[in-house]
């Protein structure tokens, strides 16, 4: 029986770690692309508006999906799904490569996005049913730490790749690796749904409609899902645009741009979410509200290098500001996953899933991203001498920099109300 267990365990943690790999090549595979936009939309000659709408595709797939994939993965295999997910987003990544127009560019985008919708809604149950409850918020916290941590490795390896072979032959190298991962999820074995909630009921099956109604009444879900919209809309945003911001606004060279802005963001990346659900966990041992009160005060303190960043030029404080931006807007997201996962049943966790993914990135980045470009493109049509100019140049903000400042203009407020529903949310939140 000890025999038993043992292996079970490591089989567990196998699986576990193979969940934490696919996600490092999932935001590999997203932002080796946001890395290049500069080259991309210099060659298909594109405007910034229309750079975000390329975002703006993979973000309609991405959102609309979820519980489609989540409804599935409450009645199939989820590891099967997930195979061939990742499958289907690593041929669309490779084929980006290939094109020649902007239509073109965001239908593969727009595929991407559909094998990121599935892997995203399932991968958040499969975790809760391979670790005990006392672990959750730290084995969360460690699967979303591969997703800044990816980022900063797909910009980094974009930029790496680009001077070699062009935008084109790096999106065809960073999407292969993704077949491999592919194949081994697809042969690990499904763990038993709820095995590590004993104290859960006999499971119900819900209806679709039903299953929304039970969300629905969930007053605490309700806020988390919330609050989770407004940090997508605010970090989804920055990823995005930021690499575009160092090689355009701040004047630093696509390489050196790149490979600076991985190196610093995959050191925030490791540090932020560890470093958060640490502080959340040693801090629940006396708070119960402890992991809403880590995430409304990240929330709150990230506006601080995001302003920061746009009144730097130089090397050091530009990065800086990006180190501080990367660690307080990922220190969060694995403890606000653990609870919007936690507070609904085990046989509906999928489902949940893919419906506070739906909402936060219609609440979030579907507005965001294509926002900051239609701003971005709004404000370099201006005159030098126009009045937000004349406020911001004794900050050293010139006319040329329009981008980091609607950057700034559309996510500072988004952090803040973002640290307000989290604080909106521990109220509601029982006390143990």
């Amino acid at each position: 029986m000890a025999a038993d267990a043992a292996e079970q365990g490591k089989t567990n943690t196998s699986l576990f770690a193979l969940l934490c790999l696919i996600n490092l090549l999932n935001y590999v595979d997203r932002q080796a692309v946001t890395g290049l936009l500069e080259p991309i939309r210099r060659d298909l000659r594109a405007t910034d508006a229309q750079m975000g709408l390329v975002g703006l595709a993979f973000l309609l797939t991405y959102t609309i999906l979820p519980p489609v994939f989540g409804w599935l993965g409450d009645r199939f295999a989820r590891t099967r799904i997930i195979s061939g997910s990742v499958g289907f987003w690593s041929i669309a990544t490779a084929c980006t490569g290939l094109v020649n127009g902007i239509l073109p560019l965001a239908a593969l985008r727009a595929a991407v996005g559909v094998g990121e919708a599935s892997y995203m809604a399932n991968s958040p149950s499969l975790i809760l049913d391979l670790v005990t409850p006392p672990k959750r918020g730290r084995a969360m916290s460690l699967f979303y730490t591969a997703s800044p941590v990816g980022a900063a490795l797909g910009v980094a390896l974009g930029g790496a790749l680009w001077p070699h072979f062009g935008w084109r032959g790096a999106c065809v190298i960073v999407g292969l690796p993704g077949l491999v991962a592919a194949v081994l999820i697809g042969r690990s074995r499904e763990p038993r749904r709820g095995q590590h909630d004993p104290d859960v009921a006999t499971p119900v099956r819900r209806g679709f409609t039903a299953t929304i109604g039970y969300l629905a009444r969930n007053r605490l879900y309700v806020l988390l899902v919330l609050g989770y919209g407004g940090l997508v809309f605010t970090q989804n945003a920055i990823e995005f645009w930021l690499p575009t911001v160092l090689q355009r606004d701040k004047h630093v060279p696509i390489s050196e741009a790149n490979a600076t802005y991985g190196a610093v963001v995959l050191a925030a990346g490791i540090m932020g979410p560890l470093i958060g659900a640490g502080l959340a966990d040693r801090m629940r041992r006396t708070n119960a509200r402890a992991y809403f009160h880590v995430a409304a005060l990240a929330a709150l303190l990230v506006t601080v290098p995001l302003a920061g960043l746009m009144a730097s030029m130089s090397r050091l404080p530009v990065f800086a500001s990006v180190f501080a931006q990367a660690f307080l807007g990922n220190a969060s997201i694995g403890i606000i996953i653990t609870l919007i996962v936690a507070t609904v049943v085990p046989e509906l966790r999928a489902t949940a899933t893919a419906v506070a993914l739906t909402s936060v990135h219609l609440m979030g980045d579907v507005i965001s991203q294509p926002l900051v470009g239609k701003v971005s493109d709004v404000l370099g049509r201006l005159r030098p001498s126009a009045a937000v100019w004349t406020l911001l140049q004794p900050f050293g903000v010139m006319p040329d920099e329009h981008l980091v400042v609607a950057l700034i203009a559309v996510t500072i407020p988004g952090a803040l109300v973002t640290a307000a529903l989290f604080r909106r949310a521990a109220r509601a939140a029982p006390a143990e």
